[in-house]
């Protein structure tokens, strides 16, 4: 250790240290990103997105670790005589130097893919790809300095002085930076905010940088300046993902809110076409007439006035759009219904009330397809009956609804009749959300079904 000490100094462990950390956290920040891009693609439907810009900075953090891995060898082997320790060195350098332009030239391909091609720039796709294209005769040198040392070179002691055309790669890197910090001043109004950032950090660092590595060689500027851009480009990505996966959510709600609401309209219109068919009014008529004749057998004239309520009560729903109606009718509706079940089921179906509160409005046909559901297929599917328990409170989070039975509500149900419940269900749900703003919530267990319905206060009359 102490000899290491004597031969790159601090300065030079100091680095190695930094250099050791900050690739720790690369690796840590690139495998969260991998593992989210894996998240996304293997997500169904809406979930599968992914970020914008994604790929380019993980390639950035990918190349920012190999460029503190090979400064870090470099400071290791520096100083170290014998032909093997140089040949490595030279090996070391290339690749430092090579990854250096790598950098430059990812930053230059995002101005070209997210500035030029973005807005239609042709002009400033084509002056960037020149930028690009100076970096050839960088590249070039780069690739015969081992058999030139032109742009740099090392002695029998393995130490690094750079060469006599260093000057071309330091300002082909510089011109690169500044062109990028031009295209951010005149472009700045027609670029994505992150993308303006990611490049104003990635270009100004850089460059201070590279300026600080040309007066004092001691320690790596270079690795510093990009590695803390890359730190700072995270929190930006970290920033711009939840704004981007809050805005998603939002468009993808007011999406599904259209939907929902072209449903109701197609449902509302196709209501209309049957309510003309069916002639409501006559039918009513009818059975008012059917009643008149049944004066003297009650049961079979209460039964006609129950089956006529429970009628009304859906021509009604089907003919009205958003209007709704007091929750004390809709009870009475769901009464009218329970009688005629009762005749049914006799002592094998137990009704319980327990209704705080009645002072309040809601969607015709809200209570009652929950009533019929636990009726139907919660009590109706064993022979020995059970309970349907109604009740009705005010909570601080509005007002709750709730009806429940204490059957399973899946024993003895055919594929079909699971069906329409969930259209039901469904169309209840859908009804309330998009005319109060109300929930439904369904919870079935062993010991039966529990449907929730939850009102927002105050209901609009």
């Amino acid at each position: 250790m102490n000899e290491l000490i004597q031969r790159i100094g601090i300065s030079g462990i100091i680095q190695i240290a930094v250099s050791l950390w900050s690739n720790i956290l690369l690796v840590i920040i690139t495998l969260s990103l991998s593992s989210g891009i894996k998240k996304s693609k293997s997500a169904a439907g809406p979930n599968n997105y992914q970020t914008p810009f994604t790929k380019e900075i993980m390639i950035f953090f990918i190349a920012v670790f190999f460029y503190n891995t090979f400064d870090i060898v470099i400071n290791l082997i520096t100083g170290v005589p014998g032909d093997f320790s140089v040949s490595i060195h030279y090996v070391m350098l290339i690749g430092y130097f090579a990854v250096g332009a790598f950098q430059t030239l990812l930053f230059l391909q995002v101005v070209k893919k997210y500035v030029a091609q973005v807005n239609g720039m042709e002009r400033l796709r084509k002056t960037t790809l020149l930028i690009q294209l100076l970096h050839i005769p960088a590249l070039v040198l780069l690739a015969i300095t081992p058999f030139t040392h032109w742009l740099f070179y090392l002695d029998e002691r393995s130490d690094y002085f750079r060469g006599a055309l260093y000057p071309i790669w330091y300002y082909t890197t510089i011109i690169s930076f500044v062109y990028i910090l031009l295209v951010l001043v005149f472009c700045r109004r027609k670029m994505d905010r992150f993308i303006f950032k990611v490049l104003i950090t990635t270009s100004v660092l850089p460059i201070i940088g590279f300026i600080l590595n040309i007066t004092y060689t001691g320690i790596s500027f270079n690795n510093i300046s990009v590695t803390l851009s890359a730190l700072i480009v995270y929190v930006f990505y970290e920033s711009y993902r939840t704004s981007t996966a809050v805005s998603r959510e939002h468009e993808l709600n007011r999406v599904q809110q259209e939907l929902l609401e072209s449903r109701l309209a197609t449902e509302q219109a196709n209501n209309e076409m049957l309510m003309a068919q069916i002639q409501p009014h006559f039918i009513s008529n009818s059975l008012m007439a059917l009643r008149a004749q049944c004066t003297e057998y009650p049961e079979i004239y209460e039964s006609i006035t129950n089956f006529s309520m429970y009628l009304r009560s859906h021509f009604e729903a089907l003919s009205g759009s958003n209007k709704m109606i007091s929750f004390e009718k809709e009870m009475e509706n769901t009464e009218a219904y329970l009688a005629l079940e009762q005749q049914n089921f006799g002592d094998r179906l137990n009704v319980i009330y327990h209704i705080e509160c009645d002072d309040f409005m809601l969607p015709p046909l809200t209570v009652q397809p929950l009533v019929e559901n636990a009726v139907r297929h919660g009590i109706g599917t064993y022979d020995e009956g059970g309970d349907v328990q109604i009740s009705s409170r005010r909570e601080p989070g509005g007002i709750v609804i709730e009806v429940i039975d204490n059957g399973s509500g899946k024993s003895n149900i055919t594929q079909q009749q699971t069906e329409r419940r969930g259209i039901g269900i469904e169309n209840v749900r859908s009804r309330l959300r998009s005319i109060t703003g109300g929930e439904l919530e369904v919870i079935t267990n062993e010991s039966g079904t529990t449907a929730r319905i939850t009102l927002p206060e105050p209901i609009g009359e």
